[in-house]
């Protein structure tokens, strides 16, 4: 009893064991007595209302295994097969389901036992069973050694006998053989499914394992060809490269399906339940993001397609996502913000209402990457692709995870989180990402990461994004040779960025005339915006003494970005306004309006320190105090240019601050910094609705009068008193 007890395992209890015994369970507890008193095993329980103890352990593994090795190797297999064989028997299906693993688990050791056709084929079944709940618990390659047994128990007839069954083993083994990266296997796999399955909805799951497979490895074209190949089985023939015409006719086609609805009733639609459209927006859903990527034209084919089915058909549990891609299209290439907005809430709504995670994942990474943020504070979409992050890892939708990573380090750089805490959190995703093997994100975290550094520590070259992480070079390469549009946008956009930021003017310029052709409406969704905001700030830092014929062109460029800026700040002050005065700000300047410029400069450091975006708080700061510096207004110039450098400090910017000491030495000697270091301490822990804290402020004023002069000193009291008193 006591080898039959060390099979069960290291913990057993009393009703297993009578199981595998084939005694009572009182029986059982007369003989483990002996054993108890022997000191081999120890009780796990009291005693309950039949004077039984139910649990019990081993009291040392070297016992289990001892009383283990008693039973003759040849015996082993015939016990364990018996075990199994006793459990399946003696347990209600309810109980089965609780104690599958572990009756699977004795069953398959005794398999080279089982001769008998329709036990093999029931043993099959069980570890088709177990594969699917260790996959649904991320246990890959558990599930992979499940589905690969169960493979085994099938003779050369089972497509014919037992089709269903064969179909799920091997389709599930195709899918658990990619998520733990085993292409090889997966593509033997796949190779069987699509020569024997009967139908092509039988094999779009086998098609879908090879499209998340060309996606974890960045071959973006590849996985849109698997794609289009399974949708033409199923009747739909998109077009490849569609026209500017081809997609209006598609536009205008799903508003007319629409025009008769109101986009709130969406989430009452039935539910989808025809084979043939369920199948073609599971793969629809899943290139989607690669079309976004390759062929913008196609992506937007692909959102009209998934709404339209779900009109038709009913909503399934991918149809958050589909909203939310047809959403995008409106905000993007529909440039309706509104509707687009409405139609990101119907697939907020609508994946609550299903709570599905895999339908919630996809439905959150798009609505907050894309159409959020027209509307609400980039900082609150933060949370949301973090929960998208988890329910793609959870569910093994690598892809929605990996693009979640990213959105995630991304809405928290543009939003202005202090860039040492964010380093971490690009350092965590980006390792997440690798574990995931997702190629494009990696890529596109790299290069944010890479940016992060050179702000915070001064490389050779601030504005290069070279080093051992990152290459920018290769990189640009690679996302050409793929068709990535999303790396070369990022690429070109931090450029751009670190370029204006480090005073290389005609280097950012010349950077975003290469950069522009690839910021089409549809696919900058998300980084039009701020390329938009830094490619107007580098246009109007060019030499004054360019030619009125380019100065004439460059401004022009300056106002069809501004148009764009103020559309966007109607919508979403909170991201945008503050972006749009600055711009303002050193449009007035270069036209020689001082006094609507310096107007502008207070509203866009207003907005944004009113909206927590330190680095542009900051970069409003120095620009204002370029313009009194060189209006000969030197104490305005350093007092502003000092709040540039402590926002700068703040954001965590260090190779910024240590440029602004090299280049503006007199405005920001050491003295000064260090001595009005109070003042600004002052201000930042004074709360908005608090009492002055009036010692604190007169000794930083003190500290400031022996090195500014009283009129400055006045003016940076009265700041501190308008911000904080209210009165």
């Amino acid at each position: 009893m006591l080898c039959l007890a060390a099979c069960v395992g290291a913990e057993f209890d009393l009703e297993t064991l009578a199981i595998v015994c084939e005694k009572s369970p009182k029986a059982i507890f007369q003989d483990l007595l002996a054993v108890i008193q022997a000191g081999l095993i120890q009780p796990l329980s009291e005693l309950d209302e039949d004077l039984l103890v139910q649990e019990y352990k081993f009291s040392h593994d070297r016992v289990q295994q001892a009383a283990y090795a008693l039973i003759n190797e040849s015996q082993k297999q015939v016990v364990h097969l018996q075990i199994g064989r006793n459990l399946l028997e003696k347990n209600s299906p309810e109980q089965r389901s609780e104690r599958l693993f572990e009756i699977i688990d004795h069953l398959n050791q005794g398999l080279e036992l089982v001769t008998a056709r329709l036990e093999r084929t029931e043993i099959a079944r069980l570890n088709l069973m177990a594969g699917q709940k260790a996959k649904a618990a991320t246990a890959y390659e558990a599930a992979f050694k499940y589905f690969t047994t169960g493979l085994k128990l099938l003779d050369t007839k089972s497509w014919l006998s037992e089709y269903d069954l064969t179909l799920a083993l091997y389709s599930e083994a195709a899918e658990a053989a990619y998520l733990q990266g085993c292409f090889d296997e997966m593509e033997q796999l796949v190779e069987v499914v699509l020569a024997r399955a009967k139908t092509v909805v039988d094999k779009v799951q086998v098609y879908d394992s090879s499209i998340q497979r060309y996606l974890s490895q960045g071959n973006l074209k590849e996985a849109l060809k698997t794609g289009l190949e399974a949708l033409k089985l199923l009747g739909i023939d998109l077009i490849e490269n569609p026209s500017q015409a081809d997609v209006q006719r598609e536009l205008e086609s799903t508003a007319a399906l629409l025009a008769q609805r109101e986009i709130e009733d969406l989430i009452n639609l039935p539910k989808m339940t025809a084979p043939e459209p369920l199948a073609a927006i599971y793969i629809l859903t899943n290139i989607g993001g690669a079309a976004h990527m390759v062929s913008p034209a196609l992506m937007i084919l692909i959102a009209c397609k998934m709404v339209s089915l779900s009109i038709e058909y009913g909503n399934a549990i991918w149809s958050p996502h589909n909203y939310a891609a047809y959403g995008l299209v409106l905000c993007g290439f529909v440039q309706n913000i509104e509707l687009g907005y409405k139609f990101g809430k119907l697939a907020l709504g609508l994946a609550e209402r299903l709570n599905t995670k895999e339908g919630n994942a996809k439905a959150l990474v798009l609505s907050s990457t894309h159409i959020m943020h027209w509307k609400v504070h980039l900082r609150n979409t933060i949370p949301m692709l973090a929960d998208a992050y988890q329910d793609g890892v959870e569910t093994g939708d690598f892809e929605t995870a990996g693009y979640a990573a990213y959105d995630v380090c991304y809405n928290s750089f543009f939003a202005g989180e202090e860039l040492t805490q964010l380093e971490q959190k690009t350092a965590f995703y980006s390792k997440s990402i690798d574990q995931i093997r997702r190629e494009s994100p990696s890529n596109w975290l790299a290069i944010l990461r890479q940016t992060i550094l050179n702000l915070q520590d001064s490389p050779e070259n601030s504005s290069r994004l070279v080093s051992r992480l990152h290459n920018e070079e290769q990189a640009l390469s690679h996302a050409i040779a793929v068709k990535d549009g999303n790396a070369i946008q990022i690429l070109y956009l931090h450029k751009v960025m670190l370029c204006y930021l480090f005073e290389e003017h005609h280097q950012a310029e010349q950077t975003a005339i290469l950069a522009r052709q690839h910021f089409e409406e549809v696919t900058a969704i998300k980084v039009l915006p701020i390329f938009c905001f830094y490619h107007s700030l580098a246009l109007l830092s060019l030499s004054p003494d360019t030619s009125n014929s380019e100065k004439a062109a460059w401004l022009n460029c300056v106002n069809t970005n501004q148009e764009k800026m103020q559309k966007w700040a109607e919508h979403a002050p909170m991201n945008y306004l503050h972006k749009f005065y600055l711009v303002e700000a050193e449009k007035a300047r270069v036209l020689g309006q001082f006094l609507e410029a310096e107007e502008f400069y207070e509203r866009a450091i207003q907005g944004a320190r009113e909206n927590e975006y330190i680095q542009e708080e900051a970069l409003a700061y120095e620009l204002a105090a370029k313009h009194y510096l060189a209006r000969g207004l030197e104490k305005f110039a350093q007092l502003y240019m000092k709040e540039a450098h402590y926002c700068y400090e703040r954001w965590g910017a260090m190779a910024k601050v240590k440029d602004l000491e090299k280049r503006y030495p007199q405005l920001l000697n050491s003295n000064l910094i260090r001595q009005s270091n109070s003042i600004l301490t002052a201000k930042t822990i004074l709360h908005p609705t608090a009492a002055i804290d009036l010692a604190a402020v007169m000794k930083a004023a003190q500290a400031l009068s022996e090195i500014i002069h009283l009129d400055q000193l006045i003016a940076t009291l009265m700041q501190v008193v308008i911000e904080n008193a209210g009165a």
